[in-house]
């Protein structure tokens, strides 16, 4: 019996010790919107969502809580605690820890009751004699508000919410604060009328402050961060938690009254414009007609000019799209090859490994460099820097040698690659541009390949006196019905849900339909999912066009 309960003890002991967390990390709970506990008693935030964003990507035990900055800093120098959360880095070098790489930037700047000023600027700051300034009780703020204006006096409050309502005070000239924390504050208590100035100062970085005893965490946090950075979960966090706040502030806003008051005057001169002519085309009926028709000239150019600012708008928009795309591009194969190049420098690893670590850096090398070149080809195509260059060409000759050159593709995915020539109707010189007829179906060949796992990619050709005709055929993922008609615009791919795992720009179909276009010729897709997709080029000869 005694035997009995000591092994019952042991094994609830054992079982007590797995279900304890491996990493106990804390972090302030009255930080908002970086960490706080919320109206109903839950630990939220930025970095509380940051956490569990990595803890998914590794499933590990980490217990996160929450407490009183002084209170969680002296854990962690006593040792209880593995790591806190939401700190900004020392402004010189600490050996007693691990930093791990920055989370967010963070920056203070001046903010002003709108109510009380119609504008607010650092000159305006700076001519003003013992203007009022509430912040809290920071030496290095202090010198800098005195290095704008010497004259400047001050009030010191250590509560971000107090802070924000200080300026309901007359006497208050501005506040200095941690601008996210204050929008935040702003935004709940409804005060819309305090703006702060984009001037930014006293800017840090913020991050996780680690134990010098678990280097392992700190090597998961980091490698976590790479990877929700790459993979879109840190903007999602950020646009909730950061955006609604950090937004630059619109100094056209404090303008708003007299444009409300120009549109006005506008409005009334308008309705006396329109009323006096009409009393004049009752009076001078003979013009009627004449008047008439210029106000339908006039109608149809307003109608013009606003198709023209949506083109514009539109424009900007889809350039919006190209850079944040391009970024996405361009920053997640750098981070690659940054990523693998510190693991090469940092510690040792056998012959093996390191040529797994340079093969994964030389492949995201060259998609960053096939990325670069695509966006260069948009640019000329959407510029109209792009010309063709019509000459007499072989296209069976370069049929050939692209089948060669991606049969070793095809080979290593274990797939056919198939080469077909219908029948050929015409022993007559062939000419179009033959860069761009490759580049064609280069890309076509490319994707066929990229997007089939399994059966054949079939090329297909007829050389007629009039056109070149290419069926391109595979049996891959496919693309639905209602993605076909966009796939040819800049930055689409396939169906998401099949195409998500397949890298790459998206503008590889894009510059096809424009060297087709270039080329006088007609592109055209028929696909099923699950099924595979057949591509139809088809090219003029322009010696028969000349």
């Amino acid at each position: 019996m005694r035997h009995t309960v000591a092994l019952f003890i042991l094994l609830a002991a054992l079982v007590s010790k797995s279900l304890q967390a491996q990493y106990e990390i804390k972090l302030s709970n009255s930080y908002p919107p970086y960490n706080f506990v919320n109206e109903e008693e839950d630990l939220v935030g930025f970095n509380v969502d940051i956490l569990n964003a990595i803890q998914d990507i590794y499933d590990t035990d980490i217990n996160l809580q929450g407490g009183e900055w002084y209170s969680i800093n002296e854990e962690l120098n006593n040792g209880k605690i593995h790591a806190i959360a939401g700190t900004h880095y020392p402004g010189s070098p600490d050996n007693d820890y691990i930093y791990t790489r920055s989370t967010i930037n963070t920056s203070h700047c001046f903010l002003y009751n709108g109510n009380y000023k119609n504008k607010f600027s650092l000159e305006y700051f700076r001519s003003l004699k013992k203007p009022l300034v509430a912040l809290w009780q920071n030496d290095v703020l202090i010198r800098y508000v005195h290095s704008i204006n010497p004259t400047a006096e001050f009030i010191f409050v250590n509560d971000y919410e107090k802070l924000v309502m200080a300026l309901d005070r007359k006497d208050v000239t501005c506040i200095v604060a941690q601008k996210v924390a204050a929008m935040y504050y702003a935004t709940k208590l409804g005060k819309d009328y305090i703006h702060s100035l984009n001037h930014q100062l006293l800017e840090r970085s913020m991050g996780f402050k680690v134990a010098k005893s678990s280097p392992e965490l700190a090597e998961i946090l980091n490698n976590g961060l790479e990877v929700i950075l790459a993979n879109g979960q840190y903007q999602q966090i950020y646009n909730k938690w950061i955006e609604p706040y950090a937004k630059r502030s619109n100094p056209w806003q404090s303008y708003y009254k007299y444009f409300l008051l120009s549109g006005i005057i506008i409005s009334v001169l308008s309705l006396f414009l329109l009323t006096a002519n009409y009393v004049l085309k009752t009076r001078i009926r003979s013009k009627t007609k004449d008047l008439q028709h210029q106000l339908e000239v006039n109608s149809e150019i307003m109608k013009e000019l606003e198709e023209q600012k949506n083109k514009a708008e539109e424009s900007d928009r889809m350039k919006s799209a190209f850079l944040a795309n391009m970024s996405h591009e361009i920053r997640t194969p750098m981070n690659g090859i940054l990523g693998f190049t510190e693991l090469l420098r940092t510690a040792d690893y056998s012959s093996q490994e390191q040529e797994q670590f340079i093969q994964v850096i030389e492949q995201s090398g060259n998609r960053m460099l096939e990325t670069i070149n695509n966006i260069i080809d948009v640019s000329k195509l959407e510029s109209g820097i792009e010309q063709a260059q019509h000459k007499e060409m072989n296209i069976k000759h370069m049929l050939i040698e692209l089948h060669d050159f991606f049969i070793r593709e095809a080979k290593v995915k274990e797939i056919q690659l198939i080469l077909e020539e219908k029948e050929t109707t015409s022993a007559q010189p062939f000419v179009s541009d033959e860069h761009k007829l490759n580049s064609i179906l280069t890309n076509l060949i490319k994707n066929a390949i990229k997007f089939t796992s399994e059966g054949y990619v079939k090329v297909t050709y007829h050389i007629g006196k009039d056109f070149a005709e290419f069926w391109v055929s595979d049996t891959g993922i496919g693309i639905a019905q209602h993605k076909q008609a966009s796939i040819f615009n800049q930055f689409e791919q396939g169906e998401g849900a099949y195409s998500r795992a397949y890298e790459g720009s998206g503008l590889g179909l894009s510059i096809t339909k424009g060297y087709v276009d270039l080329l006088d010729g007609a592109i055209r897709v028929e696909s099923e999912p699950q099924k595979g997709t057949t591509f139809y080029v088809r090219i003029p000869n322009h010696e028969r066009v000349g």
